[in-house]
């Protein structure tokens, strides 16, 4: 939570959150893309947030949208005057990596910090990038779907992805906002948490697969 104390310094405080076994990461991966579960994340058989999943997740999101997002192009590739024979885009990894790892820490860490000033009882910071990361489960089967070279149904794709991976997000952290504000500036924030998700979601589909 958000009062606990702990020190960055310290490598087990950090340690603590890796500690997870297959059998851990496979229930939440499941709470995570569970479509018809009302339950929030941190309820159930899962107490306490990890770092590896969000970590693991991010790491084969960005090598499944690199690859997928490639063999899509390949996939549509026509040649022509200028270019006859289709070339890999590896620049799509770093960015991937850029936007996903940047994703995933930033805007928890942001979200942590306007709580911590607006709230009496803020997010606590690990559990947010916990939330965040999982959210993204969704997006490894999605990616490997948009290879198929038809752009309306690549965008119905991305729009599934997205409806059920910010209805994740804001089933965990609703409780929060709307406890601590009144409904205007909780509508304010929920919208900005969706808005964000939107443009990240996006931003993917306009990037690795147009």
């Amino acid at each position: 939570g958000g009062g606990r104390s702990w020190n960055p310094i310290a490598l087990a405080t950090y340690q603590q959150y890796f500690d997870v076994d297959t059998e851990d990461i496979l229930a939440r991966l499941k709470k995570a893309v569970s479509p018809s579960s009302t339950e929030k994340f941190f309820e159930g058989g899962i107490t306490r947030p990890d770092l590896y999943g969000p970590f693991w997740l991010c790491t084969t999101l960005i090598f499944t949208m690199a690859a997928a997002g490639n063999l899509g192009a390949m996939m549509s590739f026509k040649p022509s005057e200028d270019s006859r024979v289709f070339t890999y885009n590896f620049s799509k990894l770093t960015v991937a990596t850029s936007v996903l790892y940047g994703y995933a820490g930033i805007v928890p860490l942001v979200g942590w910090a306007v709580s911590k000033w607006m709230f009496s009882a803020p997010f606590g910071l690990i559990e947010l990038i916990c939330v965040y990361g999982y959210s993204l489960t969704v997006y490894i089967p999605a990616s490997l779907l948009l290879v198929v070279p038809i752009d309306i149904l690549r965008w119905l794709i991305v729009g599934v992805a997205f409806g059920s991976s910010v209805r994740f997000i804001t089933r965990n952290v609703k409780d929060v906002v709307m406890g601590q504000l009144d409904d205007q500036k909780a509508l304010g924030v929920l919208g900005l948490v969706g808005l964000l998700h939107a443009a990240l979601s996006i931003f993917l589909k306009l990037y690795f697969y147009s």
